[in-house]
């Protein structure tokens, strides 16, 4: 499903190596499969994708090659988070990445990898799994999120049927969903585009009213770039309780507010709205510099705050400031140990948001981070967002001299239950590492208040380099997981994040090894 990523899919090899460009959003498949109907059925990646990040690499390595060697980083006097509970996640071996996502609710952990949701006791024992054409009767899906939303007390997913350039989603019907479909209202929602279009990555958030649904708008299989960013929208079920009757699709009204902008007038791109921790009317969304290569390897300094607000049933988006960050750019492939295969890091986006009030600031804040250009050659720029100066409330970078940092997740460890909240002053970031003399593993940092940002703490190491049929760069992650726990301990010195990230196996040019791992982290 990468969003847009150079990749090449060796299909149908004992006919003759058949290669097919991979569509926007969906995920790789191994070549046992018709690659001919696939393509058919899903279209293929904008000439953007591959041009775009090819050159957007090139240009990445080169400046890592020609920089000085970096000191080492001193380790950090911080303690590194705590884990808690922390298991191996659901996986698909015929597609790759696997999208991993999950989100924590009082009673249950829920994860999403390409086309499957499961759920999980908060012990990590699993109660149920099955692909999303159980809850969808669709088997086109690609690119699912999922959240806990804490003032419905319900989960939502939503996952982008790439058949006909619609949504399908969802929400639990109560806050402990047991059973897949029967635990979960489903409905498809068309927003007017056609179905040879891509409304590419969509990134899920909330507000009390609505579901919010950001995009990259391509508008043909064979566009060279986005064209715009769009916003998708969906009125949300209101109260809590269980749902015994599903309402029928045409009660939730929903529409798209296109051609979000930074305020020099360029595209904003990868919209990505945040998911909502404090229940309110007001929501937020991000978007960014759209890093541009080839012609020119650009050099991003956006960041740009969208307001969602209700505005008699229909969402008003208005932009509230563009900030000037650090500059950044895409990042080259991360090397792996005892392989030349690389692994893609994607092109600089936006991956995941939350907002939460910190008590630091005295207001909602919202937390995001990327993966850019840095360090050993990838580094982890992360940010929180004032809500009320428009500005930033601090920002940082994790890196290392000797590992390269990628696919990351960020969360607020804000509290909310259903009737009060606390916490909110500290984060916890989850992310990939990997180097030539290492494997790909999971780890983590955290940060309270003003102190600085801990050491790593190593969540799972792969033992063996990535190795599949996307190869190489070997697709990765296209993003991780982070949410804030809701039933956190309310009088604890701090809140609790669970997080979703990948790990490997190795895998073969039949199948992929990808896997992913959940787990519960203290700051």
């Amino acid at each position: 499903m990468r969003k847009s990523a150079s990749l090449v899919l060796a299909c149908a090899i004992v006919a003759g190596l058949l290669s097919a460009i991979v569509p926007a959003g969906a995920s790789a498949r191994p070549p046992s499969f018709d690659a001919r109907r696939y393509l058919n059925e899903h279209g293929y990646l904008p000439l953007r994708g591959v041009a775009t990040l090819e050159a957007a690499k090139a240009h990445a390595a080169a400046v890592i090659a020609a920089r000085h060697p970096n000191a080492p980083a001193a380790p950090s006097s911080v303690a590194a988070p705590i884990i808690g509970p922390s298991w191996h996640g659901t996986s698909q071996s015929n597609l790759t990445p696997p999208d991993g996502n999950g989100a924590i609710g009082p009673n249950s952990f829920v994860e999403t990898v390409n086309t499957r949701l499961a759920i999980y006791k908060r012990t990590g024992a699993l109660t149920a799994q099955a692909d999303f054409s159980v809850l969808t009767g669709n088997g086109n899906g690609s690119d699912p999120m999922v959240l806990w939303d804490p003032d419905t007390q319900r989960f939502y997913y939503n996952i982008w049927n790439t058949a006909n350039a619609s949504m399908d989603w969802g929400f639990s019907k109560d806050s402990n969903p047991t059973s897949i479909p029967g635990s979960f209202c489903n409905y498809e929602t068309g927003f007017g585009y056609a179905t040879t279009s891509f409304p590419d990555y969509p990134k899920l958030g909330t507000t009390k009213d609505f579901l919010l649904i950001g995009v990259n708008f391509y508008p043909t299989s064979s566009s060279q770039s986005s064209t715009s960013s769009d916003v998708l929208w969906i009125g949300k079920p209101q109260g809590q309780g269980s749902v015994t009757t599903c309402p029928t699709g045409s009660s939730f009204a929903s529409g798209k507010v296109t051609g979000l902008l930074n305020d020099d007038g360029s595209q904003a791109f990868t919209p990505t709205p945040a998911i909502q921790t404090d229940p309110s009317a007001t929501g937020y969304l991000l978007g960014m510099s759209d890093i541009e290569c080839p012609p020119v390897c650009g050099t991003g300094t956006k960041l740009t705050v969208f307001t969602v607000t209700d505005n008699g049933g229909t969402p008003s988006v208005s932009r509230l400031n563009s900030i000037v960050v650090g500059s950044y750019q895409s990042p080259p492939a991360a090397p792996q140990k005892r392989t030349a295969r690389t692994l893609d890091t994607l092109d600089g986006r936006l991956t995941h948001a939350v907002s939460g009030f910190d008590p630091n600031y005295g207001a909602t804040t919202i937390w995001v981070s990327h993966t850019v250009l840095g360090g050993a050659g990838s580094r982890i720029n992360w940010y929180e967002v004032n809500t009320v100066t428009g500005g930033l409330a601090q920002s940082g970078s994790v890196s290392s001299a000797s590992l390269y940092l990628l696919n990351a997740g960020i969360s607020t460890d804000r509290t909310c239950t259903d009737t009060t909240c606390a916490h909110g002053g500290a984060m916890v970031l989850g992310f990939t590492t990997t180097s030539k003399k290492t494997f790909p593993a999971i780890q983590m940092v955290s940060k309270i208040g003003s102190q600085v940002v801990s050491g790593l703490s190593l969540v799972k190491q792969s033992t063996t380099s990535d190795k599949n049929f996307s190869c190489s760069p070997c697709r990765w992650g296209d993003y991780g997981g982070a949410t804030p726990d809701p039933a956190a301990g309310l009088a604890a010195a701090t809140g609790t994040v669970w997080l979703t990230n990948q790990w490997t196996t190795g895998g073969s040019i039949f199948a992929s090894g990808d896997q992913t791992w959940n787990w519960q982290a203290t700051p």
